[in-house]
C-alpha cells in the first residue's frame, strides 16, 4: 500500500505507552573504534573528542535519511568529519535491537551519527550531502524501505543548531518544489527533545557495514536536486 500511494507516506507512530519493553544492556557494550576512520563510536561525551589533536572545534549531528547503512558511508571521505556510528534515536524502547527497531514499535528511526570539526566543515555543509542524497519528502519511508524507522530526520545537539538546520530546508524547499518534488517532511528537532532523548549505538554488525561489504544493499544516491550553502543566509 506504501509504495502504492501517491505522495509521503506515514505509519503509524508509537507513543512511550506502547512502544517494546527494551533491555537492560546495550545492544553494544564494548564499541570498538570505526574501522574506516579510527576513532571511537561514541559522541561528545567521550573524553577522547575534547583531547583529540587538530580537533578545534567539536560537534555532532544525528541524521536519518533511511537505511542507515549508506548514509554513514556518505560522510567517511569528507574533511573534517572524525567520527561515524550507525544507531537510533526518536524513541522510547531503552536499549533496542535492530530487529525491535524493524517492528515499528519503538518509535525510533535508523540514525547516523556525525562528530566533526566545525572549524573544517560546517553544519550547512554536511546537510547538503545529506539533502543531496536522500528523498526528504516521502515520510515514513525512503524508496522500497517502508516504516517510521526509515523517516528522514535530523536532531541537532542544541538549540543553535536546531536553528540552522530549520533555516536551511526551509531554503532548499522551493529548489526541492521545482524539481518536481513535494515539501520536505523532514523531522527536525533537538535529540534531548524527542522520543527518550538518547542515541543508542546499534549493533557491531550494522557499524561500517559497506566498508566489510562493500557489495552490500544501499539505496541512496543524487536525487538531482541542489542544495548550495551560498544562498543561505547568516
Amino acid at each position: 500500500m506504501a509504495l502504492n500511494s501517491q505522495g509521503p507516506y506515514r505509519a503509524e507512530r508509537v507513543g512511550p505507552e506502547d512502544a517494546l519493553k527494551g533491555g537492560r544492556t546495550p545492544v553494544l557494550e564494548n564499541p570498538q573504534p570505526n574501522v574506516v576512520l579510527g576513532t571511537p563510536l561514541t559522541g561528545l561525551e567521550d573524553s577522547y573528542w575534547a583531547e583529540a589533536d587538530g580537533l578545534e572545534q567539536p560537534a555532532q549531528i544525528v541524521l536519518g535519511l533511511g537505511c542507515f547503512w549508506g548514509v554513514e558511508r556518505m560522510f567517511w571521505g569528507v574533511d573534517g568529519v572524525w567520527g561515524t556510528s550507525v544507531g537510533y534515536a526518536g524513541g522510547y524502547t531503552p536499549n533496542p535491537t535492530y530487529r525491535e527497531v524493524c517492528t515499528g514499535r519503538t518509535g525510533y528511526a535508523e540514525v547516523v551519527r556525525v562528530v566533526f570539526d566545525a572549524a573544517a566543515v560546517s553544519l550547512e555543509q554536511l546537510l547538503q550531502i545529506a539533502f543531496e542524497n536522500h528523498d526528504p519528502t516521502q515520510g515514513d519511508r525512503q524508496g522500497n524501505d517502508v516504516g517510521t524507522q526509515y523517516r528522514s530526520c535530523v536532531y541537532t545537539q542544541d538549540a543553535e543548531q536546531l536553528g540552522r538546520v530549520r533555516q536551511a530546508i526551509t531554503g532548499w524547499q522551493q529548489r526541492f518544489s521545482d524539481a518536481g518534488f513535494g515539501e520536505i517532511t523532514t523531522e527536525v528537532a533537538e535529540l534531548a527533545e524527542i522520543g527518550d532523548g538518547q542515541y543508542y549505538l546499534a549493533e557491531d554488525e550494522h557499524q561500517q557495514y559497506l566498508h566489510k561489504h562493500p557489495d552490500g544493499y544501499c539505496n541512496h544516491g543524487p536525487n538531482g536536486v541542489s542544495c548550495p550553502v551560498g544562498v543561505l543566509g547568516d
